[in-house]
Parts: C-alpha cells; sequence; structure tokens
C-alpha cells in the first residue's frame, strides 16, 4: 500500500493460483478466505485455514500462502489498513490498534468465523470497493464511514470469535486430559490422539503446552508415573506396574518413575512398608 493511503480493500478470485513470496508489511492486513485449499505460515505459526477463516497479518509479520489444491478456485477479499487511518478514527475508549494488537498477541494470526458469516460480508466489501471509484471529496469521506464501520463490525466479530475458540480449546484440552488419564496405560502416540481429537497434532501440541505447562509427552509420562505408584500401592511388583501402565520397556519406566518420584521402583516399595 502506497505511503499516505489509509486503506485498501480487495475483492478477488484466481482459478490458477500462484504461491506467494513470504512478506511482510508497514501496515495491518485482514485476509477473509471464501474459497480455496491453502497452507499458510505466519511467523511461527503454521497454518491451513479453511473457508470462513480470516487471518490478520500486523505489521512486520512475515507470511507467505501456498496453494495445495490448485483444481479450487481461491476466491478472498482482504483489507490494507495503515497505521495512521486507524489512530484517526480510534477515540479514547475504542482505540483500533490496541485492538488488532490483542487479537494477535501471542502470535495468534487465525480466527474462524464460519463460512456464512464470511460470506455475508461480501456485499459491505463489494459496496466499499464500488463506491471508491468516486473519487470525489464527498465521496471519499463518506466511503472512509462506510470502512470504519465496516471494520467496528469486522472487530467485533473477530473478537467474539477469539472469545469463542479460548472456549473450544479449554474444552478440548479438558476432554484431552480426561482422555489421557483414562488410557494412560495403552498406546498413546500423537497420530492416535490427532485422529481422536480430529485436531492437528502440531496444533494439540502448541494447545496443550499453553494450557498445561507441560508437553504432552511429559504428561502421559507423569500419568503413568502415577497410574504405576498406584498399582504398586495395590501389590503389584514393579515389573508388573511398568507393563500395566502402559511403559515399553523397564528402562525407560525406571528413568520416569525415579525422575517424577525421586525414588527407584524398589526404594518407593521399601518407602510404603516403613
Amino acid at each position: 500500500m502506497p505511503e499516505g493511503r489509509e486503506f485498501e480493500i480487495y475483492h478477488s478470485t484466481n482459478t490458477n493460483p500462484q504461491p506467494t513470496i513470504y512478506q511482510s508489511h508497514h501496515f495491518y492486513e485482514l485476509f477473509f478466505i471464501l474459497r480455496g485449499s491453502l497452507h499458510v505460515i505466519a511467523d511461527e505459526e503454521d497454518l491451513t485455514p479453511v473457508p470462513g477463516d480470516v487471518l490478520v497479518y500486523p505489521p512486520n509479520c512475515m507470511h507467505r500462502v501456498m496453494h495445495t489444491d490448485a483444481s479450487v478456485p481461491y476466491e478472498r477479499f482482504y483489507i490494507y489498513l495503515s497505521r495512521a487511518y486507524l489512530q484517526a478514527i480510534s477515540t479514547e475508549d475504542y482505540r483500533f490498534i490496541d485492538i488488532l494488537d490483542r487479537l494477535t498477541r501471542d502470535g495468534h494470526h487465525c480466527f474462524n468465523l464460519g463460512e456464512e458469516a464470511v460470506a455475508a460480508l461480501v456485499p459491505m466489501v463489494d459496496e466499499i470497493i464500488e463506491a471508491a471509484r468516486d473519487t470525489s471529496p464527498a465521496a471519499t469521506i463518506a466511503n472512509r464511514c462506510r470502512m470504519t464501520i465496516c471494520l467496528i463490525h469486522l472487530l467485533g466479530l473477530l473478537e467474539e470469535s477469539l472469545t469463542s475458540t479460548a472456549d473450544r480449546e479449554k474444552h478440548r484440552m479438558n476432554e484431552m486430559i480426561r482422555y489421557i488419564n483414562q488410557n494412560a496405560a495403552q498406546a498413546l502416540s500423537l497420530d492416535h490422539l490427532e485422529e481422536a481429537f480430529g485436531v492437528n497434532k502440531f496444533v494439540l501440541l502448541h494447545e496443550f503446552k499453553n494450557y498445561t505447562g507441560m508437553s504432552i509427552y511429559q504428561y502421559i509420562l507423569t500419568r503413568r508415573v502415577i497410574l504405576a505408584q498406584q498399582l504398586i500401592q495395590e501389590g503389584a511388583k514393579p515389573n508388573q506396574a511398568c507393563e500395566q501402565s502402559g511403559f515399553s520397556d523397564y528402562t525407560s519406566f525406571y528413568r520416569a518413575f525415579k525422575s517424577r518420584t525421586g525414588q527407584s521402583p524398589n526404594q518407593y516399595i521399601r518407602s510404603l512398608q516403613e
């Protein structure tokens, strides 16, 4: 976007999309996906957005879009927003830059509004694009107002999405912890969890670490050690506790047990007898 422009807005469709190179801007970008099969990298986030998703790129965010299925038409609309424009339309109580920064805090870039919600925005976007053809001073001011109203609406939807996404993640993590607790003695690979929860395993890794403060692997090991302790308390010998708590070999069991209890299995048995 050229220097001095407050905003730009586009609605386009490609039937033979080409991969983009990494890029970054000095302005904010809101990117709404209507159709297409994509793989997106935004800073450290590796994303597979779907129609109905919105990508928010703050200034200086390195991002790249790659198309995973060229047979699917690629339709999107996107908005460029300068910091000067966002500051000019802000008030003491409603600061657009603060809202956008809060949305992308912690490197979060992808929001799901749903296909119907994004499709419903198209007439509003197309109206602004069409009105921009009239460059007279009065028409320019009127279109600036349209863009501001549109932006308030969009940010409201994104904030609602962030809240609902956080609720979904919290529910998913609670369900995942419950599932691991109930199946700790079984084989629990990342691929297995991905299939069980229908969520990309790398997303699960990220969400789980944020929610619990530990990796999925470390949590599973901890639950298995707790299960092994219970089995030993009920009279199981160390090798039996190893097998029944889900460890693949005694060396792994011994190492995990001592690391988490400060005692070897036999020392733990003696402590119970004292």
